[in-house]
């Protein structure tokens, strides 16, 4: 897949830059081994050299970006690194949900049921961003923005990896009810019942993972 080409915008910083090129790596728009170069982007955004640069910097330390012979691009994953990955993902969102079920606000409580109530109505790839949301909001009401980071970062490799389809029904209704029951422990301020209740959710997600990363390893 080709790179997907922007407009190029004045007055945009390297944090904007920053930005826009994650969202385009974790949507799928870069795809693992193709090569981006710092004059290619910076004519693209119509800046100089040096806020792409601080950009794409920032990007390798997030682990999204390699240096490479011509230029950054998205690390090529075996399917072993990627379930590496995943663990370390379900280690800090457990650890998350413990947390939030001690810590959460009636705030964080609003956001988790509004996401859950419009997870009813979506489908495809909105789907997939509100049950994305929904586990950053559950991150967030841990109110510990270092783990929160952490994840999002790691969710960010998987996301470059691979880009999700829509679930198939089962397993779109298999997933709301998961997030319902993780919700209600929250709620309920019983961090050992998120825990079990994320664990279930996220062990399932996982097993998913590595039949898909088998089966297109089957195709190779």
């Amino acid at each position: 897949m080709a790179a997907r080409i922007e407009n190029p915008a004045k007055h945009i910083g390297a944090d904007d830059i920053y930005t826009r090129i994650r969202r385009r790596i974790v949507e799928g728009h870069v795809t693992p081994g193709l090569t981006l170069g710092e004059a290619q982007l910076a004519a693209e955004y119509g800046v100089s050299r040096t806020p792409v640069r601080n950009a794409l910097a920032r990007l390798e330390q997030d682990g999204l970006f390699e240096r490479v012979r011509f230029g950054y691009a998205v690390p090529v994953r075996s399917p072993e690194q990627v379930v590496e990955l995943f663990e370390a993902r379900i280690i800090l969102d457990l650890a998350a949900a413990e947390l939030a079920a001690q810590r959460r606000s009636e705030l964080d409580l609003a956001r988790l049921r509004h996401l859950l109530e419009q997870a009813e109505a979506a489908t495809g790839a909105d789907l997939i961003h509100i049950n994305d949301a929904f586990h950053d909001a559950l991150r967030d009401a841990a109110h510990n923005p270092t783990l929160a980071q952490l994840a999002s970062r790691v969710e960010a490799q998987l996301a470059a990896y691979e880009a999700r389809p829509a679930g198939a029904p089962d397993d779109r209704q298999s997933t709301q009810d998961e997030h319902r029951r993780v919700f209600d422990a929250v709620h309920d301020r019983d961090p050992a019942r998120a825990r079990s209740e994320l664990q279930a959710h996220v062990h399932r997600a996982r097993d998913l993972r590595i039949a898909a990363l088998a089966r297109a390893d089957r195709k190779s």
